[in-house]
């Protein structure tokens, strides 16, 4: 009987013994994968932020020949990839993240110089390129969700206007402008401003080719540059 009990002890103690090892174990490759994933956030912080340099440098390259070889292409490539690991790092720490929400409010204001930038060279030199701005919100927004997969595939087949997506509840005073400027409102999210012109809520993708010309944009691009088609 006594030998029985001892038995039953050396079992308990020994189960007890497993499920802490295991939890240290885990604890520790937890906090590894964390600190792993701090590591990696500090990376492409900073390589967001020396692609933001570049961008500046290239911002300023493109004003002192504004209308003499129409460069806009590197410039918005630039700000393109910034894009990129921005998306990606929502996607891995999600929209909330402190770190994430300062560099997309930073994104934003470099989107916003794009775009302004974009305006002016359509107005000083004779050109024509659609520009959209696209202001959403991940919170509760199905449509959201829907126009930003629209405006991707759009431009993956017409490549021939620029994007700029704008996150509503950023807090900014460019933002806070541009959104009382045009009237943006949380329950008439998406919104899309193109040309100047509002459009409230969610644009199928037949509308905005007709809307923007792009059948016609496309036919004349191809006429013009049969290289990039080739």
């Amino acid at each position: 009987m006594i030998s029985r009990k001892r038995i039953k002890t050396s079992r308990y103690v020994a189960a007890l013994a497993i499920t802490l090892v295991i939890f240290l174990i885990g604890f520790i490759i937890g906090g590894e994968i964390n600190e792993r994933k701090i590591d990696a956030l500090y990376s492409l912080e900073q390589d967001i932020r020396v692609e933001s340099l570049s961008n500046e440098l290239v911002f300023q390259l493109v004003q002192k020949d504004l209308c003499g070889s129409m460069n806009m292409s590197s410039y918005t490539e630039e700000l393109a990839q910034i894009g990129r690991r921005l998306t990606y790092m929502e996607g891995v720490y999600g929209y909330e993240d402190p770190r994430v929400v300062r560099l997309k409010s930073y994104y934003s204001l470099l989107q916003v110089r794009h775009w302004l930038l974009s305006d002016e060279v359509n107005a000083k030199c004779s050109y024509d390129k659609p520009l959209i701005v696209y202001f959403y919100t991940n919170d509760g927004c199905g449509d959201c969700e829907d126009q930003g997969l629209v405006l991707t595939n759009l431009y993956r087949h017409y490549p021939l206007f620029n994007t700029y997506s704008m996150e509503y509840s950023l807090d900014n005073p460019a933002l806070a402008f541009l959104k009382e400027r045009y009237g943006i409102e949380r329950h008439r999210l998406p919104t899309l401003v193109v040309n100047g012109e509002v459009l409230y809520g969610f644009q199928d993708k037949d509308s905005l080719v007709e809307r923007l010309e792009l059948e016609r944009r496309l036919a004349e691009d191809m006429a013009a540059n049969p290289e990039r088609y080739e």
